[in-house]
């Protein structure tokens, strides 16, 4: 037990010294550090601007041309599905009247069109055509 006794006086005898250094506070700017964590909100908020809200704009403005250049004649679409034919434009309080059937006429708000089915058949028909005419050019090139 001597032996032991010694070892624990000589551990004890070891001392470890911690060396006392200076802390120096890192001084940063705070106008700075503002600035860096607002650039990531402004970047989020550029995104979110340029992938939803700006083409949903875009879709608006389109919405509310097609639907002031209604005329009458047109084949339109109502947001209830009903295809008719606009027989009256009424400008002062935005009500048309479609004809659905021979003689069955509805009146409905301009908000209600869809789709002014007519144009689109005839872009329909315009882009058909110039497919076509591009594939007869290639077979008469060959």
């Amino acid at each position: 037990m001597s032996a032991n006794t010694q070892d624990n006086q000589a551990n004890n005898n070891d001392t470890i010294e911690i060396q006392e250094t200076e802390v120096v506070p890192v001084e940063t700017n705070s106008l700075q550090s503002g600035l860096t964590s607002l650039i990531p909100m402004v970047l989020i908020f550029a995104v979110f601007y340029f992938l939803l809200l700006r083409p949903q704009e875009k879709r608006r403005k389109e919405r509310e041309k097609l639907v002031s250049e209604v005329k009458k004649g047109e084949e339109v679409l109502t947001n209830g599905g009903i295809y008719g034919i606009v027989t009256k434009v009424s400008e002062n309080d935005n009500n048309i009247e479609i004809e659905i059937a021979k003689d069955v006429r509805i009146k409905a708000l301009k908000s209600a069109i869809v789709d002014i089915t007519s144009r689109t058949k005839e872009v329909a028909v315009k882009k058909e055509n110039n497919k076509k005419d591009k594939k007869v050019s290639g077979a008469k090139s060959s």
